[in-house]
């Protein structure tokens, strides 16, 4: 059996991947890339086509939105174990916020097109992988819904 490469060691250390089957692994690692992103790097913007989503592996992602005056909002920070983006999943498949490297982000990124497509040849993956991702979401609607109880309050 050939020695893992280094991405495919990055990819299966992830918390996301961790624990999925071998042949899940492998169809991530398919689709992915190593990624740097220099701090200030703008990495997706809102309204742009979501097709590459990313393991954070080490770093910090801030999440912006536009106000109605045309500055941007940072609504959150995504850190080093995580996973950035999720509207490659949703039709229209569009960046809902601005991505910004705060700090140099090393990462995977996966093309997202291409794993759809394997969703349709393969339901089972496609369901224990975006159940995983359904948890971050889950977990950070949760800490916004906190946020937002504390600006009310």
């Amino acid at each position: 059996m050939p020695k893992p490469t280094l991405l495919e060691q990055q990819l299966r250390a992830h918390p996301l991947v961790r624990g999925l089957p071998a042949g899940d692994a492998a169809k991530l690692l398919a689709h992915a890339e190593a990624v740097e992103f220099e701090r200030g790097t703008v990495i997706f913007s809102m309204g742009e086509p979501a097709e590459t989503f990313f393991l954070v592996r080490t770093g910090v992602v801030a999440l912006n939105v536009q106000t109605e005056g045309g500055a941007s909002r940072k609504i959150e920070a995504i850190a080093e174990g995580t996973v950035l983006g999720w509207s490659w999943l949703f039709p229209p498949f569009e960046w809902q916020f601005d991505a910004v490297a705060e700090t140099l982000v090393r990462g995977i990124a996966i093309d997202a097109g291409a794993l759809r497509q394997e969703f349709e040849t393969d339901p089972a993956f496609a369901y224990r992988l975006v159940s995983r991702i359904a948890e971050v979401m889950a977990k950070r609607l949760y800490a916004t819904r906190r946020q937002v109880l504390n600006l009310v309050e």
